[in-house]
């Protein structure tokens, strides 16, 4: 059994389309006004960030970039209509925007046995750790409402000084701080990027995929795939 487990957050624990579609939706729309560009550019800006008809590209930026990737996207998008924003300015503006529209997204766990999943392996004696793009507030917020928010032992954000994944640096620091060998850690994700960050820093990797696709994406870097969290306690055994 593994002593420590590192989760994602978006997708892994947290519905992602639910939360960060309107969520998105909203800061396009904040962002075109401040720029004072056309429908189009937030189109153009949606299409950049891997959001089509409605729905969130797994591989797309949106779902595995951070908060400096997206806003050179979207700074982009904006500039093929006009728009003139420096990095740093637009930098500045995608953060303003998305932590004031984090009020719009719904805030579901991607399984209903996410919490009695998470409190067995908490019992069993396993560290929780979530490595996340996300900022820190927003993070916090969301595990909180999500009821898990007691359950982590480390919580690792984007702003804190460590580089995104899948540099595997923060694999590093648990690994120190906690006492806990590579060999007893495992990554829990739903994208490449998570696997990728498992890949590199020596953990085993756990895909979690709702659908065929998604499991043919992170099979080949997965050394399990899982459609529900429910089923990580099993799995966790046999690795």
């Amino acid at each position: 059994m593994k002593k420590g487990i590192i989760f994602d957050k978006d997708g892994t624990l947290l519905d992602f389309e639910a939360f960060w579609l309107p969520v998105t939706e909203g800061t396009l729309s904040d962002l075109a006004g401040e720029f004072r560009v056309p429908g189009g550019a937030v189109q153009a800006a949606k299409k950049k960030l891997g959001v089509i008809a409605g729905r969130a590209d797994r591989n797309g930026a949106l779902c595995m970039g951070t908060y400096a990737s997206i806003a050179e996207l979207i700074r982009a998008a904006f500039a093929a209509f006009g728009a003139e924003a420096g990095e740093r300015e637009m930098y500045g503006a995608v953060c303003r925007a998305f932590r004031d529209n984090l009020f719009r997204g719904e805030i579901i766990p991607t399984s209903p046995r996410l919490c009695e999943v998470l409190r067995g392996l908490k019992g069993g004696g396993c560290r929780l750790f979530v490595v996340t793009s996300d900022k820190e507030d927003g993070t916090r917020a969301c595990l909180e409402k999500l009821g898990i928010g007691d359950m982590f032992d480390g919580v690792y954000t984007d702003g804190m000084g460590y580089p995104a994944k899948p540099d595997p640096q923060i694999i590093g620091e648990i690994e120190r701080s906690y006492s806990i060998d590579r060999e007893s850690l495992a990554m829990v994700g739903d994208t490449r990027t998570d696997l990728l960050f498992a890949r590199n820093g020596g953990i085993a990797g756990i895909g979690l995929a709702r659908g065929a696709r998604e499991r043919s994406l992170l099979s080949p870097l997965a050394d399990a795939v899982v459609g529900d969290i429910g089923e990580l306690p099993a799995t966790l055994k046999e690795l």
